[in-house]
């Protein structure tokens, strides 16, 4: 019985219990909603959550506290570098705990954190010892710049957003010139191309300028000479007058270089002659002269009307490089007439004629004033020598002068002579010459001639100091005396 009222009492206490528990609940339920839009409910609410997140630490729960990121400090910059200097790019991040800073290079990762490259990409990419992290930092040090280090460069933060900037860095080197070459080795064929490149090296990028030796001196190409792109230029159908050194000119900011090549255009020979009409008598040595210009691989021959000239007899051919003479001892009339010099390479043919006579030669005709020169070349004695002369446009009859003959027989005469009564005016004149063989003439010659005036003295009736006066007066006295007494 005792039994059974104890166990009553314990159920009546468990149940008041539960239902104090109950309104409890329910009466917190009923002051949260009240309280939403008081004040004093917001900090009822604080201190709920204060409570709620205090419980929920000592009981262990798995939320995480919420990281900042981090951030780039340093600016992008543009760095201009000494070639063979050391240059530091900045990358400051904050914080710089906690973080993976990468440095690259387009697609060529240099540093993760500090970790460097594979031997891998060292090999590939050419990432030498030369790179590294500067200590206690997470900026990019590059020892000894060369001038392949040129570029952008970018440093970035690997989480989410990846913060990144970019440095660029312009190496600074002085112009240099690799290599400065002309089509085939500068012999080219007249008519054709020649293309001049001039490969060179700096920074900021040189700029070129072209030359070459001319009759001037050092003269500019320009647009009329040639066309130029890039590190050349194109000079199209190339003559003789091409041939010569050639510059070409680098420079930028810090400093300057120059090359040289030389050109030499092969065409045809050109066959020149240092006489066209050579006098000479019998037995009279004579040398005939001829030279190649600007060809030394060239094969010189020597015809005498058509025929080719050996040495023999009468000749003798002496050739060396590109000069060649012929020496002629004339044995009789039938060794005069025309000869001539013939030069051949690869291309082609030249050749120019010299006249052996014996008639004279007659050159140089000039004039200073009313006075003439010319030179005779005569091995035979002279027997006339004329001056035609006329007024200059081809109208008027033919003025004939005779001019004395020198006193002395020689073979080369320089004659002199003074044109008398002829007024100023612009004349034409020739001189023509006549030795025991034949006559023969100088090419004409135009001229002015500006006759000065001759200085004329006036007649004068008395001349002298007073003294002179003297004599005649006592004369004078003496005979008046005379005729008085008379």
């Amino acid at each position: 019985m005792e039994l059974r009222l104890c166990l009553v009492l314990a159920l009546a206490i468990g149940c008041f219990v539960k239902c104090s528990e109950a309104r409890h609940s329910v009466a917190r339920r009923s002051n949260d909603v009240n309280y939403v839009d008081d004040e004093a409910g917001d900090d009822l609410l604080a201190d709920a959550a204060s409570d709620d997140d205090t419980q929920n630490d000592a009981e262990g729960g798995d939320e995480e506290e919420e990281v900042e990121d981090a951030i780039i400090i340093t600016q992008s910059t543009n760095y201009s570098v000494d070639l063979g200097s050391n240059v530091r790019l900045a990358c400051q991040v904050s914080p710089s705990v906690g973080v993976v800073v990468q440095w690259r290079r387009g697609t060529v990762k240099y540093f993760l954190g500090t970790m460097k490259p594979t031997e891998q990409l060292l090999q590939t990419y050419g990432i030498d010892e030369r790179f590294s992290i500067a200590p206690n930092s997470t900026d990019l040090l590059i020892r000894d710049v060369q001038p392949d280090d040129s570029g952008v460069y970018s440093c970035e933060i690997l989480q989410e957003n990846l913060p990144s900037i970019h440095h660029r860095v312009a190496v600074l080197e002085s112009p240099r010139i690799r290599e400065f070459i002309a089509t085939d080795n500068g012999r080219v064929t007249e008519g054709a191309d020649l293309v001049l490149t001039c490969d060179v090296t700096g920074s900021p990028p040189p700029k070129i300028v072209w030359s070459r030796d001319g009759p001037n001196g050092n003269e500019r190409l320009h647009e009329r000479d040639g066309e130029f792109f890039n590190n050349s230029v194109l000079i199209r159908n190339v003559n003789r007058q091409h041939t010569g050194k050639y510059y070409c000119y680098a420079f930028n900011p810090i400093g300057s270089n120059q090359a040289e090549v030389n050109v030499h255009v092969k065409g045809k020979p050109r066959v020149h002659v240092h006489r066209t009409v050579v006098n000479s008598a019998v037995n009279v040595e004579a040398v005939l002269q001829c030279a190649v210009h600007d060809d030394s691989d060239v094969r010189i021959r020597w015809y005498k009307d058509g025929q080719l000239v050996s040495n023999t007899g009468a000749y003798a051919v002496v050739s060396a490089g590109s000069r060649s003479n012929l020496t002629v001892i004339p044995e009789s009339d039938a060794h005069f007439g025309t000869y001539t010099c013939e030069a051949e390479n690869d291309l082609g043919k030249h050749n120019r004629s010299i006249d052996l006579v014996q008639s004279p030669v007659v050159e140089n005709l000039d004039a200073d004033g009313p006075k003439l020169s010319w030179t005779i070349h005569s091995h035979q004695p002279l027997r006339q020598i004329e001056i035609q002369l006329r007024q200059a446009g081809g109208e008027g009859e033919w003025r004939t002068i005779t001019v004395p003959l020198p006193e002395e027989r020689r073979h080369v005469y320089n004659q002199v002579y003074l044109l008398e009564d002829v007024e100023s005016g612009k004349y034409e004149a020739t001189v023509r010459v006549q030795n025991d063989k034949s006559w023969s003439h100088s090419d004409s010659a135009l001229f002015d001639i500006e006759v000065q005036p001759e200085l004329i003295q006036h007649a004068s009736v008395y001349r002298g100091g007073s003294d002179s006066l003297r004599p005649t007066m006592l004369a004078l006295t003496t005979l008046i005396y005379l005729l008085v007494r008379m």
